[in-house]
């Protein structure tokens, strides 16, 4: 294989069970008191789980997935670069199912 190749053995998408993860990982951190990575002061919530969300939707966690290569090693992948049309529809959905009037 070539060095200019770079190979990708990933999904290039987050599954719903490192959604709910990485997800419910930086709640918890929000509700332990670490600082939020976007200004909550406009939100009209501050729920965790949403602000957690919101952070994910726009790319600010900086948070890796660990993926298992065919050669049994693994990769690190940032979160930002697994996110897809299909799981940023899936969060702004549940963003939306808490309340119509609430936009981020």
């Amino acid at each position: 294989m070539s060095d200019n190749i770079v190979q990708r053995v990933y999904q290039a998408r987050l599954t719903r069970f490192e959604l709910a993860r990485i997800v419910g990982a930086r709640a918890l951190q929000l509700a332990h008191g670490a600082p939020p990575l976007i200004d909550v002061s406009n939100l009209p919530y501050k729920d965790p789980v949403a602000i957690a969300i919101i952070e994910l939707l726009k790319g600010l966690l900086p948070m890796s997935v660990k993926r298992r290569k065919s050669d049994g090693s693994f990769e690190l992948v940032p979160v930002s670069r697994l996110l897809s049309g299909d799981n940023k529809r899936y969060l702004e959905s549940i963003l939306d199912s808490w309340g119509k009037d609430r936009r981020y």
